[in-house]
């Protein structure tokens, strides 16, 4: 590491890391001039964040296209989600499979829903992916390879469906445009104007 970090966590947390040369009071004063960025960033957090709890309780919130739904619990013989429209139900064999229980309904949610928007996507667009796959990322919505396949991630049904779509034209886009320079802005910004603001909703 050659310089220091400040980084706002999905849950909220302040991470601040630094090289080892650097006194703790340097870190200190780094932080308190970063004060007023840290509380934006919160605030955008509290705003826009759709994370789910880690440990799960009967009735605690689960994000699904933008909205939280209640969760009940259900006892079973094998860990496994569904969603009744109003409300998830985690059947459950072990409560802290939770999480894999979620991201595998997610997948299966993504392969139907975002599949569809981007038939949509590409027919307005003029550009069509070789393949189109889903995974969970840790730190990109979409991903565009070389060979023109699309990859998103499944984290995505936790956000409304606008969002969905901007990060599907953003990695259309990328068919064309394997870049970020202003051309391919333009291209994203004739099919969603709107785009900045999205990016920012997006955590």
């Amino acid at each position: 590491m050659k310089n220091i970090t400040l980084k706002i966590t999905p849950d909220g947390k302040v991470r601040l890391a630094a090289p080892l040369h650097i006194l703790a009071s340097e870190a200190l004063g780094f932080l308190q001039k970063k004060e007023s960025w840290v509380q934006k960033k919160i605030l955008q957090q509290k705003t826009y964040a759709r994370s789910n709890p880690r440990k799960v309780n009967d009735g605690a919130s689960i994000w699904y296209l933008g909205k939280p739904y209640p969760l009940k619990l259900k006892p079973a013989a094998r860990n496994h989600i569904s969603f009744k429209g109003d409300e998830f139900h985690f059947h459950f064999s072990d409560i802290d499979a939770f999480e894999r229980a979620i991201e595998r309904f997610y997948k299966r949610a993504a392969q139907k829903f975002i599949s569809q928007r981007v038939a949509q996507w590409s027919e307005k667009m003029g550009l069509y992916p070789n393949e189109i796959g889903y995974r969970r990322y840790k730190s990109r919505w979409g991903c565009c390879k070389a060979d023109n396949s699309l990859v998103f991630n499944t984290a995505l049904m936790r956000y409304d469906a606008r969002l969905v779509d901007y990060v599907v034209i953003h990695e259309l886009a990328h068919i064309r445009h394997k870049h970020h320079r202003p051309s391919f802005w333009r291209l994203v910004e004739r099919f969603e104007p709107e785009w900045k603001t999205l990016r920012k909703r997006l955590l």
